[in-house]
């Protein structure tokens, strides 16, 4: 149900005699603040089942280059995941930086950074950078990726500790692709 422009509920009810019945609800805010038909801030959606599990996301653009993002997971009323990303978008250049599940007491965290810069119309080169750390150890993994876009085709090419992977891809015509 829209109850106004920006506001609006759904309930979902699965009823089966196969497997478990179940009910959800979700909701979701839209902001006013409209950058494309996709894209308006602040959104918040969440979506609560009825073994108290939820999953939600929250939305805000903070200034005009600058993102942030939330998300949260519970499953029956225990926290499952948490976390929070912040973004740049620059006229020639994005960088991300995601915080997962950070626990303070616990001692461990996920950070994960990337970074991608147009270097000519057709280049894209750029990394990202895994870090973990949780009692008894951490690690990092750096990942560099490369992308050239040319009329009809497109190659990336990505090179870190898990080793290569390489894709193409052709636009022959309207009808094929490879």
């Amino acid at each position: 149900k829209i109850l106004s422009s920006h506001f609006q509920v759904m309930h979902t009810v699965h009823m089966s005699t196969l497997g478990p019945s179940s009910y959800h609800f979700n909701a979701t805010f839209v902001g006013d603040r409209q950058l494309s038909p996709t894209e308006a801030f602040p959104t918040l959606v969440g979506d609560l089942d009825n073994s108290g599990s939820l999953n939600a996301q929250v939305l805000q653009l903070v200034a005009e280059r600058i993102r942030t993002k939330a998300v949260f997971q519970t499953h029956q009323a225990k926290f499952v995941t948490w976390q929070f990303d912040g973004e740049y978008r620059g006229d020639d250049c994005t960088a991300t930086l995601t915080l997962g599940n950070p626990d303070l007491l616990g001692e461990s965290v996920i950070l994960v950074a990337h970074f991608l810069q147009s270097i000519t119309p057709h280049l894209v080169l750029g990394g990202e950078m895994v870090y973990h750390r949780r009692p008894g150890g951490e690690g990092a993994i750096l990942t560099l990726a490369g992308k050239y876009t040319a009329q009809k085709w497109v190659a990336t090419l990505n090179v870190g500790y898990g080793g290569a992977h390489a894709s193409y891809y052709h636009r022959a015509n309207e009808q094929v692709s490879i």
